[in-house]
């Protein structure tokens, strides 16, 4: 197995020292090394992976040298147009690293919304035009894949992939980083289900939100009977929700994430403009990508709140503790308008939490 901190030095001397991109669970101990051990300026956490190689792009156009991209296989897709038009040597020729960490690889047992994926992510690179080399847990053949994936990107000017399969990196705790705000995620959902009269519809975003809903509302003995987890298409579920309620006469409840939200937070003046009544926004804000190894987001840094207003919404709702909760559950659930409500939450969740 590969220790975070060799690979890190390893890219350090050949020049590599640029990261950018949206954090994946195969890669987590490398990211969390590499957020620990680079400054603010040096490893961004981007809102999609579209924008990453946009970032990575503007780094490079700069500074001349070679960035890194970290992305899960899944995120393919939202970096298929900046690939093609802008980093593609056809157009400007980009030289970049594409860490892929291969979720659904075809031979071993993972999540039902990684399988299409893992099984076209060599094809898709393929028909992309981007050159791969596999890691693994030797270290030697890892750095050797990481040489010839330099060079090749260096020489021809061009995006190269590195394709990283689970269980290649050695552990890597990281520093803790201590919560700023008290109210936990699945006490918050267990709240919310209790005061909904079982006949709205709950559209869930991927992530840990929806398997805690799914597992409180089971305690709960099943109180809301229609439901959707929606455990791949990251930052779409909201316009589920928003097809959902222009079908239906019934309240639509979109339990959100930050992560989420801020990857195609082009979705609220739409659901402003088109949703007038019955849909609740709550966006459930933990300043993380906890599901893929708590790396953080600028959930915390952004107005959530401001920015849903600037977008429409008529009425916003900010709530960070438990006297919020319990003023906003009081009546918030039964009103009619259409609203959307942040609530920032701890990051913790429990190590025996289930999928669906």
């Amino acid at each position: 197995m590969i220790h975070p901190e060799r690979l890190y030095n390893y890219l350090s001397q050949q020049g590599v020292d640029f990261y950018t991109g949206v954090p994946d669970s195969l890669l987590k101990d490398f990211l969390k090394y590499v957020q620990d051990n680079s400054t603010a300026e040096k490893n961004i956490i981007t809102a999609n992976e579209g924008l990453a190689v946009a970032l990575a792009s503007g780094y490079h156009f700069k500074t001349g040298k070679l960035p890194l991209v970290y992305l899960q296989n899944s995120g393919l897709g939202n970096i298929i147009n900046p690939l093609t038009s802008l980093a593609d040597k056809e157009m400007y020729a980009v030289p970049m690293l594409l860490l892929i960490g291969w979720r659904g690889r075809p031979g071993t047992i993972d999540e039902p919304q990684h399988a299409k994926m893992g099984r076209i992510t060599i094809p898709l690179l393929d028909a992309l035009e981007v050159p791969h080399y596999f890691m693994d847990g030797d270290e030697s053949f890892s750095f050797e894949s990481v040489d010839k994936a330099i060079t090749l990107a260096l020489a021809e000017q061009k995006p190269v992939a590195l394709i990283v399969p689970d269980g290649i990196f050695e552990k890597y705790e990281g520093a803790i980083k201590e919560d700023e705000y008290s109210l936990i995620r699945e006490d918050v959902l267990s709240k919310i289900i209790s005061k909904l009269n079982g006949n709205e519809i709950v559209i869930c975003t991927t992530g840990k939100s929806g398997r805690e809903f799914y597992e409180t509302n089971i305690a709960a003995n099943n109180r809301i009977k229609k439901y959707l987890l929606s455990v791949g298409a990251m930052g779409h579920a909201n316009h589920i929700a928003l097809g959902v309620k222009g079908q239906s006469d019934e309240k639509v409840i979109m339990l959100d994430g930050d992560g989420a939200l801020l990857m195609h937070m082009g979705s609220l003046p739409v659901i402003a403009h088109h949703a007038a009544t019955n849909y609740i926004h709550i966006v459930i804000n933990n300043g993380s990508h906890e599901s893929v190894g708590g790396q953080p987001t600028e959930g915390f840094f952004a107005d959530c709140c401001g920015i849903a207003k600037a977008s429409g919404y008529k009425k916003t709702v900010s709530i960070a503790s438990e006297a919020e909760l319990e003023e906003w559950l009081s009546n918030g659930l039964t009103t009619s308008e259409t609203q959307f409500v942040e609530i920032r939450t701890s990051r913790q969740s429990r190590p025996d939490l289930g999928r669906p």
